[in-house]
């Protein structure tokens, strides 16, 4: 008899045993995602890389990165973050410290806690107050991994 809206019990049949009840499953790992919704790579803070790093995935930067980064999405350097590298990424955040040349298809903003040493080469560029740029900025459409007409024309001649 059903109480309440209860289902009535059920009892087992004599001579067989209950079904055990499944252990509950840890849910699946999640990766990061940044504020596009896409998946992030993370780079820690007590992480230090020396050499390429290269991908299809936006990085954010809390440790340390020497040499060259690669990235067809997006590259942030968060408050903790040092990179000492020359860098191509399609949009660039700088909250940490960045010593190297920059290059980014779509902009480069440099937070006001950012400081950038070396030269940005963007279609568009946003200096924060109180952030730090020390270098050349070129702000023609052609962004990271577009070609220098002038080493084109040099070589034709």
């Amino acid at each position: 008899m059903a109480l309440f809206g209860k289902p009535p019990e059920t009892k087992p049949a004599e001579g067989i045993a209950p079904r055990p009840t499944p252990a509950p499953q840890p849910p699946p790992q999640q990766q990061p995602q940044g504020a596009t919704g896409r998946p992030v790579c993370v780079i820690g803070t007590k992480t230090t890389i020396k050499g390429e790093v290269s991908g299809d995935e936006d990085v954010l930067v809390e440790g340390t990165v020497e040499g060259q980064i690669r990235i067809t999405k997006d590259l942030r350097v968060g408050n903790s973050g040092v990179v000492r590298a020359t860098v191509e990424a399609q949009s660039i955040v700088v909250s940490g410290e960045v010593a190297g040349d920059v290059a980014a298809a779509n902009r480069v903003e440099i937070q006001a806690t950012g400081r950038l040493t070396g030269n940005i080469r963007a279609p568009k560029v946003v200096i924060a107050e109180g952030a730090m740029f020390k270098g050349n900025s070129d702000m023609s459409r052609g962004g990271a991994g577009a070609k220098d007409e002038r080493k084109d024309k040099a070589a034709a001649l």
